[in-house]
């Protein structure tokens, strides 16, 4: 094991420990209470007891924990502030011991105890994404430093994912850093002090579906943030309407819903569509005695008055570039005059 893992003593010994009932009374509060029906099925790994030792042997020590099996307390899951070389010298039968489970045996109702205090994550509850806050830097490599946030082994944060222009030093706290790598069997563990973004590209999946807010509007896309690194992108083609301006449907800061329709994680690209877009709602008449929806006669409507605007406006900018070339004529005949006038 090296410096950079952390771990609890394993002994062969602990194989051919044979089982013995007994009573004991569990700590109250996080820790099971005595004669509360828990049964050996139940029990998990790094659960913690209070419990008593019923018997001494020279290999280590059974402790009732409550659950109608006593658990062996291997002589090398022995916590104590002198080397230990005899049992007997750490505990006598009654003593009152805080253990935690280490392994469990169900069918062969055996129970593994052990004196160290579990880290607070463990490979089993470890996810990537998971904020970790308060980690002390234990030491520094060419390509980034080695933290310990109490887990099964030392988290590695590399240089480029750290804010630009830090650079922690040996016994350094640093407030928070998020998990980006879980690997147990490399026995890696990545973490960044970059906040992630919300949705990762790992869990965004073709057919998903998500809440967004538009913060983009052209006249053949819109642009959905939906938490992701990116935003994705709502192609008027894929709400499968003939009018072709995505303002029809969308304005910047709409709360919308969408669907995914593709996702490239290595190109960071995402398609997207509008949910509840109903295509026969936008279908335009094609001839004069189709009838239309009342939603694309009020479309249609909003069109023509678009049109007539847009071409109003044309004709005024048209209007001012052609007086502006008279205005200017007028404006050198009148200075002309006055300075001859001034002459005279």
């Amino acid at each position: 094991m090296n410096s950079y893992e952390r771990g609890f003593p394993v002994s062969d010994e602990t194989s051919a420990i044979p089982a013995i009932n007994g009573t004991a009374n569990a700590e109250a509060g996080s820790h099971p209470p005595a004669k509360s029906g828990l049964s050996i099925a139940a029990l998990k790994p790094r659960m913690a007891f209070k419990g008593k030792v019923t018997r001494v042997e020279l290999g280590g020590a059974f402790v009732d924990i409550g659950v109608g099996v006593d658990g062996f307390l291997h002589i090398s899951q022995i916590v104590s502030d002198k080397p230990v070389l005899r049992v007997a010298d750490v505990f006598h039968i009654g003593d009152e011991v805080q253990v935690y489970v280490l392994r469990v045996y169900p069918k062969n109702k055996r129970i593994d105890l052990t004196m160290h205090k579990p880290s607070t994550y463990d490979w089993s509850n470890l996810e990537v994404g998971a904020k970790l806050s308060g980690v002390r830097v234990v030491s520094i490599e060419s390509f980034g430093v080695f933290v310990d946030f109490d887990g099964p082994k030392h988290g590695l944060i590399p240089f480029n994912l750290m804010p630009k222009g830090m650079r922690p030093k040996v016994g350094d706290r640093i407030d928070d850093v998020w998990v980006v790598e879980v690997d147990e069997s490399k026995r890696r563990i990545g973490l960044t002090m970059i906040e992630p973004p919300a949705l990762p590209w790992e869990k965004i999946k073709k057919g998903n579906r998500y809440p967004g807010r538009v913060t983009r509007v052209e006249r053949n896309a819109a642009y959905v943030d939906i938490g992701a690194e990116r935003e994705g992108v709502v192609r008027i083609s894929s709400l499968g309407v003939s009018y072709a301006d995505m303002h029809a449907f969308v304005t910047e800061g709409d709360e919308v819903n969408v669907r995914v329709l593709k996702v490239d994680p290595h190109k960071r690209q995402l398609d997207l569509t509008l949910e509840g877009i109903n295509a026969d709602d936008y279908a335009l008449s094609s001839g004069p005695d189709e009838q239309l929806s009342p939603f694309a006669a009020a479309l249609q409507r909003a069109q023509r008055i678009k049109r007539a605007q847009m071409a109003a406006a044309a004709a005024a900018d048209r209007s001012t570039k052609k007086a502006n070339p008279q205005n200017e004529l007028l404006e050198r005949t009148l200075q002309q005059m006055q300075a001859q006038k001034k002459d005279n």
